[in-house]
Parts: C-alpha cells; sequence; structure tokens
C-alpha cells in the first residue's frame, strides 16, 4: 500500500507521479493507492484508515490481478529528421509543469544540446573497441542500455570520441539515476591515471570551473544519461540540491602528488585509468579561515590548513569523507607532519580524532531512523578498524569515531599552486571502475 500518494484534489500531482515511478520500480505497476495530505507533521491518520481497509480488501480487478514484467517502450532508433530548430524543439518537447516549481524539458537538460546524427554518433563510437549493441546493466540491474544509446547521449553532450572511454564509464556507474528521497544524490566523479592529461581534462587551477570542454562535456553527459536513460525526472525522482558541485562533478588527479595516486590507493597499476565514484550526497565546500590571531612573520603564518584544523571540519560529516589537496598543500603536509607521510597515515590520523560522544552517535538521525546502520556495526568483526561492535554500548562520554573506518575516508590531490584544501561529506567509501577496459 502506498501511503504518501496524493489526489490532484490535493493540489500534489507530482507525487502521484513519484508513487508510480515506486510502485513500477518495485514491480507493482498496479499498486492501489489512497490519498492523504503531504503533510510532514501528520500524526493521525484515522480519517484515511476506512480508505485503506477497503483497498486493502477489495477483490482484485483483471488489470491489478495480472502478472507479468514490465517492458518500457522502446524508442526508435532514428527519433526524427529536420532542423536543428525542429531538432530542439522535439528533444525539449512540451515543457513538463510543475505545481511546485518551473517546468523542465523531456529529454534534455534545458540547454541546446549537440544533434545526434547518424555520422556524428558513427564518429563518437570510433572511440571505444567495444560494440554498438553491447548492452550495458546500470542502476543494480534496473536499467539497461546499448553503447549506441549511450554514445547518442556524449554528442548530445558535446563530448569529443576520445572521451567515450570514461562516457562509457561513468554509464557503467549508473550515471545520474534518480533519487526518491529528500535530497540529491551526489554522483562525483574523480578521474585517476593517465587518460586525464590525454583528453586535455582541467586537473589543475580552477579545476572545478566552466570552461575546459572535457570537465564541462563529461558533467552533462551524467545528466543526460540520467534523463535519457536512467528514467530521472525533475522534481519527481530526482531532488536537485542547491550548488554547483552536487549533481555530476567531475575533474582528473592531478599526479603531482607526494601520496599514492587514486588508482594505486585503490589496488590498481600506476598506469591504468580508474573512474573514483561517489552515488550518494557529495557536496566540497572551500574550507578557509580568515582569523589570525598572531603577528604574521612568514608566509606559513598565512596557511590557514593544518591537520588539527581539517579533523574539526570533518567533524561535520558522517559515515564518509573526502579531502582534496591543492599539490603545495600536499607536500607541505607531507614534508611537515609526521601524520601525513603516506596517504594512509593521513587517512589512520583522521579516523582516530574524528569522533564524537557516543550519546551524540546513539541518538543521532541515521541511528534512529535507519536500522539498518545499527544492523551493519553489530555484523563487524570486533577488534578492527572500522566501526563495530565495540563501539556500541559505550558509555555516553566515550569517543566513538565519525568515520566508518580509514577506507571511508578518501584523499585527492588536485588543482593548482598555492596552500589550497577542500572537504566534503560522504555516504562511506567510493566506488571504483576501470576506464581502460572501454577504450
Amino acid at each position: 500500500m502506498s501511503i504518501p500518494c496524493t489526489l490532484e484534489s490535493f493540489n500534489l500531482p507530482d507525487l502521484i507521479t513519484l508513487a508510480m515511478i515506486s510502485a513500477r520500480n518495485s514491480g507493482c505497476p498496479n499498486i492501489r493507492q489512497v490519498a492523504c495530505p503531504a503533510d510532514t507533521f501528520l500524526t493521525d491518520l484515522s480519517p484515511w484508515i476506512p480508505d485503506f481497509i477497503d483497498a486493502l480488501t477489495r477483490p482484485l480487478t483483471a488489470e491489478e490481478a495480472a502478472d507479468g514484467t514490465y517492458a518500457p517502450p522502446v524508442p526508435p532508433r532514428i527519433a526524427m529528421t529536420g532542423t536543428y530548430d525542429e531538432m530542439m524543439a522535439y528533444f525539449e518537447g512540451d515543457l513538463v509543469a510543475q505545481y511546485s516549481g518551473g517546468p523542465y524539458a523531456w529529454m534534455t537538460d534545458g540547454g541546446p544540446v549537440v544533434p545526434p546524427t547518424e555520422e556524428r554518433v558513427a564518429r563518437m563510437l570510433t572511440g571505444t573497441s567495444h560494440s554498438p549493441d553491447e548492452v550495458i546493466e546500470f542502476s543494480k540491474g534496473k536499467y539497461t542500455a546499448t553503447i549506441e544509446r549511450i554514445a547518442v547521449n556524449a554528442v548530445m553532450a558535446g563530448c569529443k570520441p576520445e572521451y567515450m572511454p570514461v562516457v562509457l564509464s561513468i554509464a557503467e556507474t549508473g550515471a545520474c539515476v534518480g533519487y526518491g528521497g529528500d535530497m540529491a544524490k551526489g554522483h562525483m566523479y574523480v578521474v585517476s591515471g593517465p587518460i586525464g592529461k590525454e583528453i586535455g581534462m582541467n586537473q589543475g587551477f580552477a579545476l572545478l570551473t566552466s570552461g575546459n570542454p572535457a570537465n564541462v562535456s563529461l558533467k552533462r553527459v551524467c545528466s543526460l544519461m540520467g534523463i535519457n536513460l536512467g528514467k530521472c525526472e525533475f522534481g519527481i525522482n530526482m531532488l536537485e540540491r542547491t550548488g554547483p558541485h552536487s549533481w555530476g562533478t567531475i575533474f582528473a588527479e592531478n599526479p603531482n602528488t607526494p601520496w599514492d595516486t587514486l588508482n594505486v590507493n585503490f589496488g590498481y597499476d600506476a598506469d591504468e585509468s580508474v573512474l573514483v565514484y561517489w552515488s550518494s550526497d557529495v557536496l566540497l565546500v572551500p574550507f578557509k579561515n580568515i582569523y589570525i590571531s598572531e603577528s604574521m612573520r612568514t608566509l606559513e603564518d598565512v596557511q590557514c590548513s593544518s591537520p588539527e584544523a581539517l579533523v574539526e571540519t570533518l567533524k561535520l560529516t558522517s559515515q564518509g569523507a573526502i579531502a582534496l589537496f591543492c599539490p603545495d598543500t600536499a607536500f607541505h603536509w607531507a614534508s611537515k607532519y609526521d601524520c601525513a607521510k603516506t596517504m594512509q597515515t593521513l587517512k589512520d590520523y583522521l579516523w582516530d580524532n574524528v569522533t564524537q560522544r557516543a550519546d551524540d552517535w546513539y541518538s543521532s538521525y541515521l541511528m534512529v531512523t535507519h536500522p539498518e546502520f545499527m544492523r551493519k556495526y553489530e555484523a563487524k568483526e570486533r577488534g578492527t578498524r572500522q566501526l563495530n561492535p565495540d563501539h556500541l554500548n559505550l558509555p555516553d562520554d566515550a569517543q566513538v569515531p565519525k568515520l566508518d573506518s580509514p577506507d571511508s575516508i578518501v584523499i585527492v590531490v588536485a588543482g593548482g599552486t598555492g596552500d589550497c584544501q577542500t572537504w566534503g561529506p560522504t555516504f562511506g567509501p567510493p566506488n571504483t571502475y576501470s576506464i581502460d577496459k572501454w577504450r
């Protein structure tokens, strides 16, 4: 039974669509729906109990009793022919109106796209040795797409053929498939290995700003694949957060580092290109402190980054974290601080010191509302360097690590010169995918 559904009379039509999508994805496309107000503070459902009982006990109709597997309609290989303006009108479609916000386009992110002609798609496919008919499964098998359809979206996003191995790795992760909850899923990517330099990705100064064709088009193809291949609908099963780095952010790691590069850290060879992928909420937060309490004598006095300061900022996270260093800062830390001699020693230091009171952890939102987290920690092996049963049932004032394990902390080196550092919260460690297998 789908409780949080509403009828048009409640003036919340988006939730009807959301409920239908959720039911279809759960294998129950004909599930009955009972309407009640979408009020977060509603505590009494008794006025709707008779409707619930009726919907649960009324005999099934022939349509409701039908079995089988839902099969979405297969779009034609050639969608349309015409001028550029006619093509844009087709892909934009009749803008889908929302009661709670502005309208959105049908098959684009709202901006103009490159026409995916047969010639352009064929040229894009030269970027990989894989067959155009090969099928990729993503989002835990909920969706599939041929490499040709992925190439269509790459063309639309403005990608070049040499980007295709990265595009296919992004598709393999699930791209930016929508999330039917109360926040956006971040879907952030970092490219590690030679291909970043090969295709001209920005791994240096201003790496998170617009202007670099590779970074910008690869970020955009995340959105387009989510819309066209992952059935993502803005405001329906994708609730976007504000900020420029919350959906599909991608950049390349800078190989100029005193520590392991990410591919090596995750067990790959140094010359293998790898996509590091966070499927959860990731928002990089500028790390800055403009208050200096003593007179400045050297340039280092102005540099505000330190392991202690990073510990304090990461206490705002939960489960996992990303710390991004410019190369200068990474080399400075590696030479000055014993805890930062290697990537592993820094991760261990942060895990040991980013802590919280036990009673705060036990009463936190995730532990109270999501019992699966408690079960996850109960199932871990005792005595290991991760949250495990040893951290449960401690005195209220005991200090407990906030992050799941040292491996849930990812250290990235990227950006230009100067002392600069950024951090962000994540829900645990990222996943990694080989890019080279798609060459």
